[in-house]
């Protein structure tokens, strides 16, 4: 709907999006659209949306958070914009109109992208970014800490129906506030949040606010990165076990120690370390700007007992079982299942992990492709026509089977110039089979026009129209003229064989008078030869 741009580094442990969304309150008009997006209005007017994580924070800890943000397509007439904002109050924050759904929200740390101009709030001309405190978004008064500026370095119009990338960075140790918009710098705050704003208490819920009054415009948030949640979970593994990272959204990625794992330069590594290690991961963004998370995997319990086997190729039709039984063990499979031996039969890479008394887990993955068996079934779409050639193809979804034609042709699609019997074996890993067709040349353009006709409308020989056994395609016109060089008849984009649509021996309604008349038409034959051919007919009453 908006081109939107997803920038998500999002942390693949299956479900991290699901419990995301359940971790956060939403009220008002807010809505939850899945991979952590959210819709906070619609294009209505007085509405307030609103979604506050259900777990405080703690501002004595530096953060960083990389979202995209979606301020509408309206312009002069959109309004009014989002506030990423910090509070201890409540989850359950938000109201309509000009103050984005933040106004009198007390104590509070706000981060405002206001897209309308609201003159008793002495907002500048711009759509514009501030850092305010305490609800109060008066950029005259005390409330307003840094700002406003301009939200886009590129020009005036957040409402541009695009999305923008937003990363705000809090140095708990500097108390520095830093917001970057479209990896641009755009203002800095530096202060004593927790005590100034707080009153030392530094747990605080976080979320995003926003709101419609008399204008309004479609605005939504994805979460792209937080150190706010947990998205890397630490895992115990079984000695010479190995599990796959994984990490996604980045330009590049670096992991670190690279010890133990398959490539440090992938977003899904295989880490496979000797003793307990902790990897780090910085992700790149768009901005070329590290972001950082880590995990630790803990090596202790039995030695590594899952073995999938090797990568598999299967005929179309069989079916292979993947054994990752092991005693007092509970198993997920990337399918869903929770049985200790699944049967496969389609295209695809199959995961298992295997928990051995809760503590120590081992994991397992192989790749099945899955080829058809191979068909040999030559038919003819089109006839052989003299002068012409035709295809027979007998391609298979399998980029390795082979062909060979009665003549050593090797691919699998085989021109025909001439009659005679053609043969094809088709072979692959599964098998192979063989056809054979034999092929007669056709004329492919004979039809026929009576010389004579009478219209006395007595069911024989009434209508003058064009006979065949298929060889005409189309007939683009027909036309009939009398002795003089006069128009009798006239039609365009005829078919053969149509009655009705002949001639019926009359002009303008009258009945022509006996004698010959000349007819020209012009068409294509089945094989795309085109025909212009003339004629007389006489006409008998």
């Amino acid at each position: 709907m908006n081109n939107r741009k997803i920038v998500a580094l999002c942390f693949c442990f299956l479900g991290y999006w699901s419990q995301l969304e359940a971790q956060f309150q939403l009220n008002g008009s807010a809505i939850a659209e899945g991979g952590g997006c959210y819709q906070l209005t619609q294009t209505q007017n007085v509405q307030a949306g609103s979604i506050w994580n259900l777990d405080k924070i703690n501002l004595d800890q530096s953060f960083e958070a990389v979202l995209e943000i979606f301020l509408g397509c309206k312009d002069a007439d959109g309004a009014d914009g989002i506030v990423f904002g910090f509070q201890p109050v409540s989850t359950s924050i938000g109201v309509a109109g000009g103050e984005i759904g933040f106004g009198g929200v007390t104590p509070s740390l706000g981060v405002e992208f206001d897209t309308f101009q609201n003159g008793d709030l002495n907002d500048p001309e711009y759509d514009h970014i501030a850092i305010i405190q305490n609800g109060d978004l008066n950029h005259g008064g005390p409330n307003n800490l840094s700002g406003p500026v301009q939200a886009l370095a590129t020009g005036p119009n957040l409402e541009d129906c695009k999305w923008h990338e937003l990363r705000v960075s809090w140095n708990a140790q500097t108390q520095a506030l830093r917001i970057y918009v479209d990896c641009s710098l755009r203002i800095l705050y530096v202060g004593d949040v927790v005590n100034d704003i707080f009153g030392g208490d530094p747990e605080v819920f976080w979320g995003f606010t926003a709101a419609t009054g008399a204008l309004n415009n479609f605005q939504e948030v994805c979460l792209s990165y937080t150190t706010f949640l947990d998205q890397l979970e630490d895992v115990v593994l079984c000695p010479n076990g190995s599990i796959q990272l994984e990490v996604t959204g980045g330009q590049n990625y670096e992991w670190s120690p690279p010890e133990g794992l398959s490539n440090p330069f992938i977003a899904n590594p295989i880490a496979s370390p000797t003793e307990t290690t902790s990897y780090t991961v910085a992700i790149f963004d768009d901005c070329g700007v590290p972001l950082y998370d880590s995990i630790l995997v803990t090596v202790d319990g039995d030695s590594s007992f899952v073995d999938l086997g090797q990568d598999t190729i299967l005929c179309s039709g069989d079916f292979l079982l993947l054994d990752a039984y092991n005693p007092n063990s509970t198993y997920l499979w990337n399918t869903g299942d929770t049985s200790a031996i699944i049967e496969v039969n389609s295209n695809g890479q199959y995961s298992v992990t295997v928990t051995v008394d809760e503590y120590c887990f081992d994991s397992g993955i192989i790749n099945i492709d899955v080829i058809p068996l191979p068909t040999a079934n030559l038919t003819a779409d089109d006839p052989l026509c003299e002068g012409s050639s035709l295809f027979l193809d007998v391609t298979i979804d399998d980029p390795n089977a082979e062909y060979i034609w009665q003549d050593g042709w090797e691919q699998s699609i085989y021109e025909v110039t001439g009659p005679g019997t053609y043969s094809v074996t088709v072979s692959n890993a599964c098998g192979k089979a063989t056809g054979s067709i034999t092929l007669e040349y056709e004329t492919c353009r004979e039809f026929y026009l009576p010389n004579i006709f009478s219209p006395d409308n007595n069911g024989l020989n009434d209508y003058f129209f064009v006979q065949d056994g298929g060889d005409i395609r189309e007939i683009s016109y027909m036309r009939i003229f009398d002795r003089w060089g006069g128009l009798v008849y006239e039609r365009h984009n005829l078919q053969s064989n149509d009655l009705l649509a002949g001639w019926d021996g009359t002009s303008r309604g009258k009945e022509v008078s006996e004698g010959i008349y000349v007819w020209i038409m012009e068409g294509f034959f089945k094989d795309g030869e085109p025909f212009l051919e003339m004629g007389d007919v006489m006409v008998l009453r």
